[in-house]
């Protein structure tokens, strides 16, 4: 029941308004069908048209770079799919992975956008860095392709200005440094031209440390090893002895919710997304609530995994060391005061934003 829980509210769906209806429009009630991937350092929620609703960094409760999910006008874009109206699309993760794929139909043919946080053991440590990459690849007939790129900041409140380098995209957030790098060409992405896929295209977005290495190559490499040690992990599970592939899905969408530079775990992916609507219940999660840490902790140690447990474990001794009680919820790095903030200008029928 636990673990059936969690991967309903965590992996799959996320029922509130507003909902995507198509061509990049909301209504106010729905179900929005999304897919989390991630790598221990930030997550993201896809939907199933290949659009990025949901991308905070550089950590899980940070501003999102990209928030439609709260405001499809003020929370930017990313999204690659079929130029024209009336394509069908089919997600799926690649087996017992966090990398997800979404495949396009339509009257010019098929391609596949796959996506994933880099995720990878590498000089005796884990490599997790604030890299979004997405795979294009062509699989039949002519397909036109278009790809909207508008990140946006600080809740929606700073659109930055985009300018263009010799081999990709830059945005320039107070601070930070905000990349796209691509074998597509950039006035395309600029200009949101539609363009033939004739064969595989990357995209890669970073945070901070940008991509300084061959675009292809890396990028096959990281798909490669980030493939390889979801499927390592996936390999240590103990397994029930029915619904084997739903609790593998599970363990892998509870294994993302682990912040792990110091061993959090938070409640859920988002914020602000009310209980019902018109609750007016729409708490922020990104946050380690202990209750919450307990259920996940008390069902990955079901399926034989203590590394997270460890990490918790070091992750509460700091936290007793600074504080003579526990208190229900502690900021991703102990922070015990949390002031809470309403944001007006993201309002959405009854979505008012919360953040600490």
């Amino acid at each position: 029941a636990t673990m059936s829980r969690f991967f309903a509210i965590r992996s799959i769906y996320v029922t509130a308004p507003p909902a995507f209806t198509g061509a990049g429009c909301w209504s106010t009630i729905g179900c929005v069908k999304l897919a989390l991937i991630g790598n221990c350092s930030y997550q993201a929620l896809i939907d199933d048209f290949a659009r990025v609703v949901w991308l905070c960094w550089p950590r899980f409760d940070s501003s999102p770079v990209f928030g439609a999910l709260l405001d499809d006008e003020k929370g930017g874009v990313f999204s690659v799919e079929p130029a024209r109206p009336g394509a069908t699309s089919f997600q799926e993760y690649v087996p017992n992975t966090n990398i997800l794929r979404t495949r396009f139909t339509s009257d010019r043919g098929e391609f596949e956008v796959v996506d994933f946080a880099p995720r990878f053991k590498q000089y005796e440590r884990r490599y997790k860095p604030n890299m979004l990459v997405r795979r294009l690849r062509r699989l039949d007939g002519d397909p036109l392709v278009q790809v909207r790129c508008q990140p946006t900041y600080y809740y929606g409140r700073l659109r930055p200005d985009v300018q263009m380098a010799s081999n990709h995209l830059e945005w320039r957030i107070p601070g930070q440094q905000l990349r796209l790098t691509t074998n597509v060409p950039l006035n395309y992405i600029m200009e949101e031209r539609p363009f033939l896929l004739e064969d595989e295209a990357w995209i890669v977005m970073t945070w901070g440390e940008p991509l300084e290495a061959p675009l292809e190559e890396t990028a096959r490499s990281f798909l490669d090893r980030t493939r390889r040690y979801w499927e390592r992990w996936v390999k240590h599970t103990a397994l029930p002895g029915r619904f084997q592939k739903e609790v593998v899905r599970s363990a892998l969408a509870l294994k993302l919710h682990l912040y792990e530079d110091t061993g959090a775990i938070t409640a859920a992916t988002t914020t602000s997304l009310p209980e019902w609507h018109g609750s007016g219940r729409n708490w922020d999660y990104r946050f380690c609530w202990l209750r919450d840490a307990y259920f996940t902790l008390r069902a990955l140690r079901r399926l034989g995994y203590f590394d997270e447990m460890e990490a918790f474990i070091g992750f509460l001794k700091n936290l007793a060391s600074s504080h003579e009680r526990l208190q229900p919820v502690y900021g991703i790095s102990g922070e015990a005061e949390i002031q809470e903030r309403v944001i007006e200008h993201l309002r959405r029928e009854s979505i008012v934003t919360r953040t600490h």
